[in-house]
């Protein structure tokens, strides 16, 4: 009877203590989100990172990390700059093989029911390989923290599938009657095409004027620039009608000799088409 006193005392001291202590998971919380959540070797991108302290207490020495899941940040990622809480520091996450990821060291302790903004600027390594990546944001401080939080994830797309077509016009004049030909590329996606050369082949002896996008002579280099996952682009060169080559067959073709970022898919890097001359002024094409 005299040891019931005792546990309850125990009960009571062991119940206010777990009450001063705040659980893990409601004394500090992270938000975060990236834009865009897809990008190609090159690009740059913004991830804006939130860390709460909802508890009473100070977190010492805080630092507000970007991680990345599967395979460490650092490793397809360049840190460009940090902002948003004035005298912090940008620097990498050290891991057990080297830089892991990235954080802003901020300038003095976290007080409790502070809240604290930090916008990442990262840019994807020019020989980043193709993937999909978890994006983590992380509070750690000295005495206390968070596990990594999931936020996103993040694709890395590094082909772009450019198609070509080429079609031809007649053009009838009496002085210099022609033939129009137009080179078409198309970009299936699924990245941003970069750029892209297509150069025209014509049957032997005949020669092109240049006209938008593509240079003349025996073999019209047509050059393209910027062009987004569904989007198109034409250029133009022309072919003078020449009197030796009437009844001639006018063969055209244009195939692409080069584009970034890679093209995964080479069957339709290439078209070509046939005009038939049967005098200046009847032209057929198809």
């Amino acid at each position: 009877m005299r040891l019931r006193p005792l546990l309850v005392v125990a009960s009571m001291a062991a119940a206010i203590i777990a009450a001063a202590t705040p659980a893990y998971a409601d004394t500090l919380s992270v938000e975060a989100t990236f834009a865009p959540s897809q990008v190609q070797p090159g690009d740059t991108f913004t991830f804006t990172e939130t860390v709460h302290n909802n508890g009473f207490g100070s977190i010492l020495n805080p630092t507000v990390r970007v991680l990345s899941k599967e395979v460490p940040l650092a490793s397809y990622v360049d840190l460009v700059s940090c902002s948003g809480v004035p005298g912090a520091t940008c620097t990498t996450v050290d891991g057990p093989s080297g830089p892991v990821g990235y954080m802003a060291v901020l300038p003095e302790a976290m007080g409790g029911f502070e809240s604290d903004t930090v916008v990442f600027t990262l840019r994807v390594k020019a020989g980043a390989q193709g993937s999909v990546n978890t994006l983590q944001g992380q509070l750690l401080g000295r005495n206390d923290g968070t596990a990594p939080v999931d936020v996103g994830t993040l694709t890395v797309i590094t082909q772009a599938d450019v198609a070509v077509s080429v079609t031809a016009t007649p053009k009838f004049a009496l002085l210099v009657p022609r033939i129009d030909v137009t080179v078409r590329v198309t970009n299936n996606g699924p990245g941003t095409m970069k750029s892209a050369e297509v150069r025209g082949t014509l049957s032997p002896g005949l020669s092109a004027n240049s006209g938008t996008k593509c240079s003349g002579g025996v073999q019209p280099v047509c050059a393209f620039g910027e062009l987004a996952a569904g989007s198109s682009a034409t250029g133009t060169f022309s072919v003078p009608l020449g009197l030796l080559y009437i009844g001639l067959p006018y063969q055209l073709s244009a195939a692409k000799t080069a584009s970034v970022p890679t093209d995964p898919i080479p069957g339709n890097n290439s078209a070509a088409t046939t005009c038939t001359v049967v005098t200046p002024l009847l032209v057929s094409c198809g």
